[in-house]
């Protein structure tokens, strides 16, 4: 009830009694909405004519705020009912109008209508409450049972644990393999009763450092499946779950069979084990016989004499260089073995780069015409390596940079110092490495351009096993586009 006059007020007051309803007094606009900020009302009984905000501004601005737009305003007025009038206080939002002086049955008629569509609206919206709450339930009770049928028909194992760890829930996959009942299920003893042995400390030691710092887990391990007492592994990941202030509030366990792909991957382990070992015993039986091939032709040449017919001195020369690219091959797949194993021995020493990188370059003269090898170094640029390794990587960089280079063209060696290392480029502008084939050029038996330019694939291979026991590293950059050719970096610690 809102009215300047406490008269007026105290006379609605009297009015309204016998209602039995709860009467909010206020002698202006600003107090009537400030209560209207605190509370809902059924109903507002505003006089028109108040002294600053009148009775159709402040019906004005209670229509402005979302929460009163829709609450029922009877107009309080002294004036005659001209339409003019009626227009203005319809517009601003009043639901009825009440002319001064008033029936007294009449007002408390029409405000008990308002108080009654009040109460009629309340218990529609809690029955509507009290309806979707119903729904909800419903709808979760449907999704937790579409969740546990989910959960069931996957082959993995889950278990659903509470936050100290005890478990709350297991699927059928994980039931049906160890042959519990739920009840058994949810006995963390019974789960670690099928745990490998051999796993069950280090599974136990990382599951309570999980539990401790709240941190997801991943490890592998062994169970035993009821049916038949055979382990298979398993690849296990436990995630915690987090309410919205980031707490653990529970965890989430799954177990995924990997037993096959583990048992496949040792296969293929073994096999390439046994490749290697067959590999190395080969290169290794092969040795003497090369030398044996070598010195044989050695002495033919020497026994010969000087004077030797150009078919038979033709011959001698095809044999020597047969022999020598066998025996290269040879140490190249004796190498491998070696780095495979993680016994390639190095021998440091002192190494002045500058004069290494030359006397590499000396090792392909004299070239064809076409070709050339510049060097760009540093003197007495020294570094601690082992030197006939290092010869052996930057032969294999130049010699690949000359193979892959058909038409010719330069190949530059260049040294730059960087603090505490040493950086070294090989550049050609041959047929470049194609894009694909960058990630892989320094795996075992990879060629990047097949077959066609010879090689067993073991260079590079060999060369980035040489740098990294040297503590450094090596890269290829290329186009891939013909004549822009490749660029080879090998970075070496200088101590």
């Amino acid at each position: 009830m809102v009215d300047d006059h406490e008269a007026n007020l105290l006379a609605l007051e009297a009015i309204l009694e016998p209602l039995g309803q709860r009467l909010v007094k206020a002698s202006s606009g600003p107090e009537a909405l400030r209560w209207l900020l605190r509370e809902d009302f059924a109903l507002l009984l505003l006089d028109v004519q108040m002294p600053g905000m009148d009775g159709f501004e402040t019906a004005r601005l209670i229509r402005q705020r979302q929460r009163t737009r829709y609450t029922p305003i009877i107009f309080l007025t002294a004036h005659s009912r001209d339409e003019a009038h009626l227009v203005h206080g319809y517009a601003t939002g009043a639901a009825d109008y009440v002319v001064k002086p008033f029936n007294p049955d009449v007002l408390r008629w029409k405000v008990e209508a308002f108080v009654a569509l009040y109460r009629q609206q309340q218990r529609l919206q809690a029955q509507e409450a009290a309806l979707w709450e119903r729904e909800r339930h419903i709808l979760e009770r449907q999704s937790e049972l579409r969740f546990r049928r989910l959960v069931d028909s996957m082959p993995q194992f889950v278990w659903a644990l509470l936050v100290d760890g005890t478990i709350s829930y297991a699927n059928r996959g994980w039931l049906e393999y160890a042959a519990l009942t739920p009840q058994q299920a949810r006995r963390s003893e019974e789960t670690r009763r099928f745990m490998h042995p051999e796993d069950l400390p280090r599974v136990h030691d990382a599951w309570s450092a999980s539990l401790r710092t709240g941190q997801p887990l991943e490890a592998e391990y062994r169970l035993r499946r009821a049916k038949d007492g055979e382990y298979r592994w398993f690849l296990g990941r436990t995630l915690p779950e987090r309410d919205e202030e980031g707490q653990v509030v529970g965890w989430i366990a799954t177990a995924t069979d990997i037993d096959d792909a583990r048992r496949a991957v040792e296969v293929l382990r073994a096999a390439s084990e046994a490749k290697d070992m067959f590999l190395t015993m080969a290169a290794h039986e092969l040795r003497t016989p090369l030398q044996a091939a070598r010195s044989y032709a050695h002495l033919a040449k020497v026994k010969a004499g000087p004077e030797l017919e150009p078919g038979v001195d033709k011959a001698l020369r095809g044999i020597h260089r047969s022999v020598n690219r066998m025996a290269s091959l040879v140490e190249n797949l004796l190498d491998v073995g070696w780095l495979q194993r993680g016994e390639l021995n190095l021998e440091p020493g002192e190494v002045d780069l500058g004069a290494l990188l030359r006397e590499v370059v000396e090792h392909f003269q004299p070239l064809p015409e076409e070709y050339r090898i510049d060097v760009e170094a540093p003197e007495s640029l020294v570094l601690r390596g082992d030197r006939e390794r290092l010869d052996q990587v930057f032969t294999n960089l130049v010699a690949n940079a000359l193979r892959y280079s058909p038409g010719g063209g330069p190949v530059r060696l260049t040294v730059r110092e960087e603090p505490g290392q040493v950086h070294v480029e090989v550049t050609d502008r041959g047929l470049g490495i194609p894009p694909g084939q960058l990630e892989h050029i320094f795996e075992r038996f990879s060629r990047a351009h097949g077959i066609s330019y010879g090689g067993l694939g073991l260079g590079l291979a060999i060369s980035r096993g040489i740098v990294a026991r040297h503590g450094g590293r090596i890269w290829a950059e290329s186009t891939g586009r013909e004549g822009e050719g490749s660029t080879f970096h090998v970075v070496l610690p200088r101590g």
